[in-house]
C-alpha cells in the first residue's frame, strides 16, 4: 500500500486553498501548500503530530480556552460523522523564531468516512480572518463599555457542541477561576440552581427552532461551591450559522444586590410605608431603574445598528451607543453605593478609561484624578466628555504606541480642570464631537479649549468647583 503521507502531500500540494487533513486520532496526515504558508509551518514542522501538540496554546493566552473548543469541534465531528463551522475563535500561531503571532480564524471541521462507516479523516478548512477582527477593535471597545458599565459579562453558546466561549467575568460568577470550567457549558449548568435548571434548559432547547435574531431572556440562581446564591439574568440573541445551526450570544448580570434591595424595600412598605430613612433605598432603586431604561437603548440601538450595510450610518450608532453608555456607567456606580447622590469620581474615571481602551491598552492611558465626590448632575457630563475625548483618538494612539493622559484637578481655590493630553497627534474630535463636548461643559458652566501643543495637544474643561 502506496505511504498515507506522501498520497496526501501529492493530492494537496498545488491546491489554492487552505486545507489540513487529520486522522481519527488527530494526527496531521496532509497540509495544502496554501495552509503551510497561512500558518507559517513547513510539512516536516507539523505531519505526523497531534495538531494540539504542533499548534500549542499561547502561553500568554491561558484562561481564553480557544483551543478547548477546537478539540471539541474534532471530536464532535468524529462523534457524529457531521461537518462542523466554528464561530470565530482567537488561535495563535507559534512562530519559527520563537514566539506567537495572533491569529483568529472560522475554521470547518469536515469529516472522510471510510468503508467501515466511521470517520476515517477530517479536513480542516480555515479562514483567516485577523484582518476583520482587528478593524473592529473600536466596536470592541465600545462593546467592553457596555459590559464594564453595566457589570455585564459576555457569553457564546453552541447547544450542538455545548461549546460554551465566555469572558472571564462569567467564570468569576460562577465562582471559576479564568478558563478552570473549561470548553463545554456542562460545569456550568452543573451549578445552576436544580429548581431552575430544568426550566433554563427547556429555553434553550426552544430557541433551536426559533428563527435569527431572536431575542431571548431568561433568569436563574447560581449555588456557589460555598453554598452562596447568586441571582444572574441573561439576555441575548438566536445567531444562525450558514449552514442553520443555532449559537446563543448574549450578556449575562449578577443581579443579587438588586433583589436584595427590591426585597428589602417591599418589606419596608408592606410593614410601615416608605419612610425617610429609606430615602436612600428609593434613591438606589430610581438609579437602577434609569440605568436598566437606558441599557434598554443602548440594546435597541445596537441590535438595529446590525442591519445596518452604510458604514457612515452603522459608525453613527455605534458612537451614540458609546455616549448612552457613558452615562449608563454613572447610573451603575450610584445604584451600587451606599451614597445615591455622589460619585467618587477619581474612582469611576478610572473604572470608565479602563472601560474604553480593555485591559490590553491599557498601558497607553494614564489617569490622574483627584479624590472628590461629585454630584451626579457633573458625574454625567463629565463622563460624557472624557468617552468622547478618548473614543476620538483610541485607535490612532494605540497603533502608534503614543499615551494619554485623563486628569481632573483642582485649578486654583475656585475651579475644577479636566484635561485630555496626548503626546503626538491631534484631539481628533469631529464637528458633532467639539459640538458635544461643548454643550456638555456647558451643562457644569466650564469653558472649552483645545489647543495644539509643540509635542501634541491638549484638550481641557474649566468649571466652578461650586454648584451655582
Amino acid at each position: 500500500m502506496p505511504n498515507t503521507i506522501t498520497d496526501f502531500s501529492i493530492i494537496l500540494q498545488g491546491m489554492p486553498q487552505p486545507y489540513l487533513v487529520l486522522d481519527a486520532e488527530l494526527v496531521i496526515v496532509g497540509a495544502s501548500d496554501a495552509y503551510l504558508a497561512l500558518t507559517d509551518r513547513t510539512r516536516d514542522d507539523i505531519v505526523g503530530r497531534n495538531i494540539l501538540e504542533a499548534f500549542p496554546e499561547n502561553p500568554d493566552a491561558i484562561g481564553t480556552v480557544e483551543q478547548g473548543p477546537l478539540e471539541v469541534s474534532l471530536r464532535h465531528v468524529l462523534h457524529t460523522r457531521r461537518p462542523h463551522e466554528m464561530a470565530v475563535i482567537q488561535y495563535d500561531i507559534p512562530q519559527p523564531g520563537g514566539g506567537f503571532v495572533q491569529k483568529f480564524w472560522t475554521p470547518v471541521h469536515t469529516p472522510v468516512i471510510g468503508e467501515s462507516g466511521e470517520v476515517q479523516y477530517i479536513i480542516q478548512n480555515p479562514m483567516d480572518v485577523t484582518e476583520s477582527v482587528l478593524q473592529a477593535r473600536e466596536a470592541d471597545a465600545r462593546l467592553r463599555v457596555a459590559h464594564h458599565a453595566a457589570n455585564l459579562a459576555s457569553w457564546e453558546y453552541e447547544p450542538e457542541t455545548d461549546i460554551w466561549r465566555r469572558s472571564h467575568a462569567v467564570d468569576e460568577l460562577f465562582g471559576f477561576a479564568p478558563g478552570e470550567g473549561g470548553p463545554v457549558a456542562a460545569p456550568f449548568f452543573a451549578r445552576m440552581h436544580p429548581v431552575d435548571l430544568p426550566r433554563v434548559v427547556e429555553l434553550v432547547n426552544s430557541f433551536l427552532g426559533s428563527p435569527d435574531q431572536t431575542i431571548v431572556n431568561f433568569e436563574y440562581r447560581i449555588v456557589l461551591s460555598d453554598g452562596q446564591l447568586r441571582y444572574i439574568t441573561s439576555r441575548g440573541e438566536v445567531l444562525r450559522t450558514s449552514k442553520g445551526k443555532v449559537r446563543l450570544i448574549g450578556v449575562m448580570m449578577d443581579v443579587t444586590e438588586d433583589r436584595a434591595r427590591e426585597a428589602a424595600l417591599a418589606n419596608a412598605v408592606e410593614a410601615q410605608g416608605v419612610l425617610l430613612e429609606q430615602k436612600d433605598a428609593l434613591l438606589s432603586e430610581v438609579n437602577h431603574r434609569v440605568k436598566n431604561s437606558l441599557q434598554l437603548v443602548a440594546s435597541t440601538l445596537r441590535l438595529q445598528s446590525r442591519r445596518i450595510t452604510d458604514s457612515t450610518t452603522a459608525e453613527a450608532f455605534s458612537q451614540a451607543i458609546s455616549r448612552v453608555r457613558a452615562i449608563i456607567s454613572v447610573h451603575e456606580r450610584l445604584y451600587r453605593t451606599e451614597n445615591s447622590l455622589t460619585v467618587d469620581i477619581a474612582d469611576h474615571l478610572r473604572k470608565l478609561c479602563l472601560d474604553l481602551t480593555g485591559d490590553e491598552a491599557s498601558t497607553h492611558v494614564t489617569v490622574d484624578v483627584d479624590e472628590m465626590q461629585l454630584p451626579t448632575e457633573r458625574a454625567i457630563p463629565i463622563s460624557v466628555i472624557v468617552n468622547e475625548l478618548v473614543m476620538a483618538v483610541l485607535n490612532d494612539t494605540i497603533a502608534h504606541g503614543r499615551r494619554l493622559t485623563v486628569s481632573l484637578t483642582g485649578n486654583g481655590d475656585e475651579e475644577l480642570e479636566l484635561a485630555v493630553t496626548g503626546n503626538k497627534g491631534t484631539s481628533g474630535l469631529s464637528e458633532l464631537g467639539t459640538r458635544l463636548v461643548t454643550s456638555m461643559a456647558a451643562q457644569i458652566d466650564g469653558r472649552f479649549s483645545d489647543n495644539v501643543l509643540g509635542d501634541g495637544y491638549r484638550v481641557a474643561v474649566r468649571f466652578p468647583k461650586a454648584v451655582k
